[in-house]
């Protein structure tokens, strides 16, 4: 009896002790479940109980993007990343992780970020709780490549660093387009890589609600697999990032930990977003949660795991339609009474000067037998907008579209006594625009020849402090097919300045570019305002286009602007003298002026070539002075120029450039490319007459940057214009835009004619000619991109296919472009891409290559290296 009562108590006992140990657990559980700890997600065939959900991720390609960050670390170092607010971008440091005190066993809420974000300034400034979704970028990897041990000294080190970036920026744009283009391409590519190995599945759309349902907090597991689906994973992803933008815009070594690695990674950062915005290539992902460990006993978040976010490539076809349609709403829009046209975005201009080139006969032709299917070759943003707006998809009807657009317009003209109607490639406003403007000259032509007339003796400043020097005779050398001149060259005595003169020489030498500064100048009662707005808005000159060239502004306006070679004219100009020791080509001193001069002796390339290579009792009377001048000029300038190589490494880079482009251009002639003297169609060439417009033209830009530099005056620059390459100022207002913005600014600071341009408008306005310069690079990227093939490349297959029928040789001589892989096949002219190479091949080397396929009728040609 006594035992069994002793047993009863034992069984009683034990049972209560299981049952406590039962609503422990089930207590345990629901906090866990509220919390959303990794033991909500259940144990099954795909993961464990501990991190069931990274498993997954892990089994389908994902691990790559998974970042786990724990609050302990975080408060002790920081983690930099990039904060997505307003259309911009901020560095900030991800300080520590904390739960939303809205959190409940229903929801699978991410822990909130605190965080430490960088101001205007560069410097951090603000405290601020934010959710993972306004992270782009989490840099993950940064503490394996830095090695900062506290936090004042990462804050100080991304400050400094941050600046540096931003003032790289501000002084040498890089040449962004091809770099971005090049990044697109390569994720679009990696859509059609199979996975990374064997162990690693393609997840389909399918199988996600199956792999869901098997969760209780089903939901939440369900949309992060479908995000993940549509970026793709880890091989092929179309993600990209400020690290891997960065290998893309930097080809050269940079090693780990260095402070160039942080200077650049801010710069791609920077890129990226803007090329969201104008590029259309890329749409920003932000961070996504996985999943949380346990939570401390203040309401923080011991750990959390986050698939890191960056910017996904679109697909082409729906960017480029959605586009289409919507710059066809935006021709029925109200119009902006100052512009006559709809505001309109990066993407309305890249589409809009797409049919501006269709409208001027050029097309995107496949290599197609029928070549009759031009629908089909068009850019698909083209054809969506077209469409949109019920006209046909040809030139007619690219014309009609920007007519409605208000970018083009029509007129009715009468020649013998019939009206016919002409289209302009400029609205209304800026035709008129461009009368005034015509009209404002001749009136100023009649004004300068009553200031001289009434101009004292030894009293040369005329009109507005302008310097007389029209009584001095200049030279303008150009191509033969010129029609807008807007440089000329001459000399003029030292002493007749007043300067002091030395042994070194006695002539200074003068190049005078055309002025165009005035509707430059942003006054808002300006006349020529409308002028300005719309060299702004097509940026430079196209000369390659079917029809004839785009310009700049309309052939009025530049016609009143450029240099005019009649015996009775006025030229206003803005010149740089330089005073050039002709003992070893020191620049000694130089300066920029205002001036009037008289009309220049028009010379072609070759007219020039001649007369400098002819012996002086040869030449007719009426050139003596003119050789005199380009001989003088000549010297000077050869040995300004050759110093210059030998001491500036931009100038020998430039060179090497300049050279590869001349081989390569011989070669191409080989394959039946005509010799025309403009560069027009890879038709390169550097004779005298060339080197000396050349040589001109450096000296004016180095001498006008190193004014401005002693000013300490920022100066607007056109991307890839840098210092570092050589890059050219304000040689070419008729044809560029920022060249004439640069002159507006050297002729504000440097003559005091003028507001200056602050250091905010010149960076505007790099953005702006920037922009106008990607989207013609962007238009010619896609049309290398359609596997087109003209006569002269097939005409040059056709002859290494009879040089290797007739020798057997596989093996040829090329030349590099200079063009990522491009290399020219020496003695045909034929041009193909180098199968192996990685990267960007030397331009000019000499390389020995071996032809894999050739197919001249289909246009093919592979090739590899060889020894």
């Amino acid at each position: 009896m006594t035992l069994s009562l002793l047993l009863l108590v034992c069984l009683v006992s034990l049972s209560a002790t299981a049952f406590q140990c039962q609503i422990k657990s089930q207590i345990k559980g629901r906090l866990d479940h509220q919390f959303h700890t990794s033991t909500l997600f259940a144990s099954n065939e795909y993961g464990t109980d501990s991190g069931g959900i990274q498993q997954i991720l892990k089994k389908f390609g994902f691990a790559g993007r998974l970042v786990t960050l724990h609050h302990g670390d975080l408060s002790e170092r920081p983690l930099p990343a990039e904060l997505y607010n307003k259309g911009t971008w901020k560095l900030c440091l991800v300080k520590g992780l904390k739960l939303p005190s809205s959190s409940n066993a229903d929801d699978a809420k991410p822990p909130l970020l605190q965080v430490l974000i960088m101001d205007a300034d560069g410097l951090f400034a603000e405290n601020k709780v934010v959710d993972i979704g306004s992270i782009t970028f989490l840099w993950s990897d940064f503490y394996k490549s830095f090695q900062i041990s506290t936090t004042d000294e990462l804050v100080k080190t991304l400050e400094s660093q941050y600046k540096e970036a931003i003032k790289s920026l501000q002084s040498n744009i890089l040449t962004t387009e091809d770099a971005m283009q090049n990044l697109y391409n390569g994720r679009l590519a990696n859509r059609s890589r199979p996975p990374t190995n064997r162990h690693h599945q393609a997840l389909t759309k399918k199988q996600i609600p199956k792999i869901a349902a098997k969760y209780p907090q089903f939901n939440h597991l369900e949309e992060l697999l479908r995000n993940l689906v549509k970026v793709g994973e880890d091989r092929s992803s179309r993600m990209v990032d400020s690290a891997l933008a960065m290998d893309y815009l930097y080809t050269d070594f940079c090693r780990e930990g260095d402070d160039e690695q942080l200077i650049r990674r801010v710069i791609a950062a920077t890129v990226l977003t803007e090329d969201a915005t104008s590029g259309g290539r890329f749409k920003r992902r932000s961070c996504q949660f996985v999943e949380c460990s346990s939570i401390l006993e203040d309401g923080v978040c011991e750990s959390a795991t986050f698939v890191n976010g960056g910017w996904i490539a679109q697909d082409p076809s729906v960017r480029a339609g959605t586009e289409g349609r919507k710059f066809a709403a935006t021709t029925k829009q109200p119009k902006d009474v100052a512009n006559s046209s709809p505001v309109m975005t990066a993407a309305d201009e890249r589409i809009a000067h797409r049919m501006e080139c269709l409208a001027m006969g050029d097309v995107w032709k496949n290599d197609r037998s029928n070549n009759d299917d031009e629908e089909n070759s068009l850019e698909l943003d083209v054809r969506e907008a077209l469409s949109s707006m019920n006209l046909p998809l040809t030139a007619d009807g690219a014309t009609r579209a920007l007519i409605q657009l208000g970018r083009w317009s029509q007129n009715d003209v009468e020649n013998k006594n019939k009206k016919a109607k002409v289209i302009e490639p400029w609205s209304a406003e800026v035709i008129d625009a461009a009368q005034k403007l015509v009209s404002y000259r001749q009136k100023r032509q009649v004004e300068i020849a009553s200031a001289r007339k009434k101009s004292k003796e030894g009293k040369p400043y005329i009109v507005d402090g302008r310097v007389d020097l029209s009584t001095l005779p200049c030279v303008c050398v150009d191509a033969k097919r010129a029609t807008f001149r807007d440089d000329s060259i001459g000399i003029r005595l030292r002493s007749s300045t007043g300067r002091k003169v030395t042994p070194a020489s006695k002539w200074e030498v003068l190049i005078h570019i055309a002025d165009v500064s005035n509707i430059y100048f942003d006054d808002n009662e300006s006349q020529f305002k409308t002028l300005r707005q719309a060299a702004e808005r097509r940026g430079q000159s196209r000369y390659d286009l079917p029809f004839g060239p785009l310009h700049l502004l309309p052939p009025k306006a530049l016609s009143a602007l450029a240099l005019s070679t009649d015996g009775d004219s006025y030229n206003e100009c803005v010149t740089v003298w330089a005073y050039i020791d002709e003992r070893d080509g020191k620049l000694i001193e130089a300066g920029l002026e205002r001036t009037i001069i008289g009309s220049p002796t028009a010379l072609s390339f070759d007219d020039a070539t001649n007369l400098l290579e002819s012996d002086s009792q040869s030449v007719p009377k009426s050139l003596t002075n003119t050789r005199a001048i380009i001989t003088i000029a000549e010297r000077n300038l050869s040995l300004w120029s050759q110093r210059r190589q030998e001491r500036s490494e931009a100038a020998q880079k430039r060179e090497k450039r300049l050279a590869t482009k001349e081989l390569i251009s011989k070669e191409l002639r080989a394959a039946g490319n005509v010799a025309r003297d403009d560069g027009v169609g890879g038709s390169f060439q550097r004779s005298r007459g060339h080197r000396l417009v050349d040589s001109s033209l450096d000296l004016y830009a180095v001498a006008i940057a190193d004014l401005m530099k002693q000013k300490k005056k920022p100066v607007p620059r056109a991307a890839g214009s840098g210092a570092d390459r050589g890059g050219r100022l304000s040689t070419a207002p008729l044809r560029r835009y920022i060249d004439g913005m640069c002159q507006r600014q050297a002729v504000a600071v440097l003559c005091g004619h003028g507001k200056p341009l602050s250091l905010e408008e010149c960076k505007e306005a790099s953005k702006l000619a920037s922009r106008a310069s990607d989207t013609v690079a962007n238009l010619r990227s896609t049309k290398k991109r359609d596997g087109s093939t003209n006569n002269k490349q097939r005409g040059a297959l056709h002859k290494v296919a009879r040089h290797i029928s007739s020798t057997g040789a596989r093996k040829l001589k090329a030349v590099s472009s200079g063009h990522n892989n491009e290399v020219v096949i020496l003695g045909t002219g034929a041009v193909a891409r180098c199968r192996g190479v990685k990267g960007t091949l030397k331009g000019g080397e000499k390389l020995l290559i071996e032809v894999i396929t050739i197919d001249p009728e289909r246009g093919l040609l592979d090739v590899r290296l060889t020894s």
